[in-house]
């Protein structure tokens, strides 16, 4: 069987309703996701992205997660 992707596992996250947002605003979003039994804290702050999963990079699924549901993206400037 296949591995999951992170973006995949993020997007899981999601429609598991794991991911819990508790701040949103122009600088900072803060909220706390229930992984693989673990609740982890995750945002974004002080110009980037932070989890405190053991993946310790910016592309684990949990952010995935939060990510898609607080980043508009950007249209092409014309």
């Amino acid at each position: 069987m296949a591995r999951e992707s992170a973006q995949v596992k993020g997007l899981r996250y999601l429609v598991e309703h794991r991911l819990l947002i508790g701040e949103v605003t122009a600088d900072r979003v803060r909220a706390t996701v229930r992984g693989s039994g673990e609740v982890y804290r995750l945002g974004f702050e002080g110009g980037r992205w932070f989890c405190g999963c053991p993946a310790r990079t910016n592309g684990c699924s949990h952010l995935h997660a939060l990510r898609a549901v607080t980043v508009v993206p950007r249209s092409p400037r014309p």
